[in-house]
């Protein structure tokens, strides 16, 4: 039971990281960029809009096995989340969400991935405590 309750509180503090909005914060991709690089380097691609890795961010892709959650930095600073739904290496569906649910489905993909992995449970600590 406590378990279940440590697992659920970390998936609720998860996603009061996650939420944030432009209002909130000009830089949201560059504050997951590196949280996500830290906690989970294998599954997260960043892309900049610079030569060699120099520039504001574009895209974060965080890849697990059938699911992909992406965030695009748009013209005029908006921001497009999607869930892309991956069989054996192909995109067969993108959907685009709103900022909220793809923080909720990121999040409770984390926990689900926690649940099965040791690591992956190190990843999902070290990204909320730091």
């Amino acid at each position: 039971m406590e378990d279940n309750l440590d697992q659920a509180l970390a998936v609720d503090v998860l996603a009061a990281a996650l939420h944030m909005d432009k209002q909130e914060s000009s830089d949201l991709l560059e504050f997951l960029a590196k949280k996500l690089q830290l906690s989970l380097p294998n599954n997260t691609q960043v892309k900049y809009s610079g030569f060699l890795g120099m520039g504001a961010i574009q895209q974060i892709t965080i890849r697990f096995n059938e699911n992909h959650y992406q965030i695009n930095r748009e013209r005029y600073g908006s921001f497009t989340p999607k869930v892309l739904k991956v069989v054996r290496g192909v995109v067969i569906k993108i959907t685009e969400v709103s900022m909220e649910q793809w923080n909720d489905q990121l999040a409770l993909e984390l926990s689900h991935q926690a649940q099965r992995s040791g690591e992956m449970r190190n990843a999902l600590s070290k990204f909320v405590i730091g």
